[in-house]
């Protein structure tokens, strides 16, 4: 089976009807967005950096590194382009997890919100969570992003490319690591697939099996290095989080408009 199979195999079930050196896709193939409606580009000042996911019409998650600066971010939806098409929003809001730790990756996740809501339906949709502090993860996922397909390319325009890898034993990912010194915590889930992983770019992007996302691109050494799975924050651990920011910002709204 080629990879743009296991890919809509991977998808099926999901209502698609309705630069700095980070992470990109190694091994994969060009997809459209409508099989990947989840998916939104991040630009800082008209630069693509990074990439993120709608879990609701008004927020996105992405990788903490990906937004720990102060800056004016904007988001791209329902497109496979990252400078035209879909629909455009600004970043309001930046929340990184308290606990994130940019030299260790820990806790690599953030919260975006938007200035206005996306417009749902067609080739824009929101992504699934997973119930909270799962355990239990499918075998074989689907990344997606609009990196470099090779840690040499030097494309300029960023194409949107997806991917199939599979769960990486924890304690064996451990292992590997240890030899560079990186932490890999119960936080971090491990996945690759032969000479198949994300790469420079791709930071941020959902791991995504059957419409819902269990883990977000955080980093790797190289790309599609054999020694060296790609590593992504474990998104179960931290819906508990995301309920709780979610929640709190409803209730200030709340409150302002009352």
């Amino acid at each position: 089976m080629n990879i743009l199979a296991l890919i809509l195999l991977l998808i099926c079930g999901h209502k698609t009807s309705a630069l700095s050196p980070q992470e990109r896709i190694v091994g994969g193939v060009e997809v459209p967005i409508h099989l990947t409606p989840w998916l939104a580009s991040i630009t800082v000042h008209g630069n693509y950096s990074c990439s993120s996911a709608l879990i609701t019409s008004l927020w996105l998650v992405t990788a903490g590194h990906c937004v720990q600066y102060p800056d004016s971010y904007s988001v791209r939806a329902g497109s496979t382009f990252t400078d035209g098409g879909g629909q455009r929003r600004n970043v309001v809001s930046v929340i990184l997890h308290p606990d994130f730790n940019l030299r260790t990756l820990e806790n690599d996740i953030a919260l975006l919100k938007l200035d206005k809501s996306f417009t749902l339906g067609g080739n824009i949709q929101v992504v699934k969570l997973p119930l909270p502090s799962l355990n239990i993860l499918p075998r074989t996922l689907l990344v997606a992003g609009w990196g470099n397909p090779d840690a040499t390319d030097s494309e300029s325009e960023p194409r949107l490319r997806g991917t199939v890898v599979k769960v990486i034993n924890q304690r064996l990912c451990q292992r590997l690591y240890s030899h560079l010194h990186r932490p890999i915590t119960d936080d971090m889930v491990c996945a690759a697939g032969a000479g198949r992983d994300h790469c420079y770019g791709d930071s941020g992007a959902p791991l995504v099996h059957r419409g819902s996302s269990y883990g977000i691109v955080s980093f790797a050494h190289g790309c599609a290095d054999p020694h060296f799975p790609g590593v992504y924050t474990r998104l179960a651990n931290y819906v508990t989080w995301i309920f709780n920011v979610l929640e709190n910002d409803r209730k200030i709204n709340m409150t302002y408009k009352n």
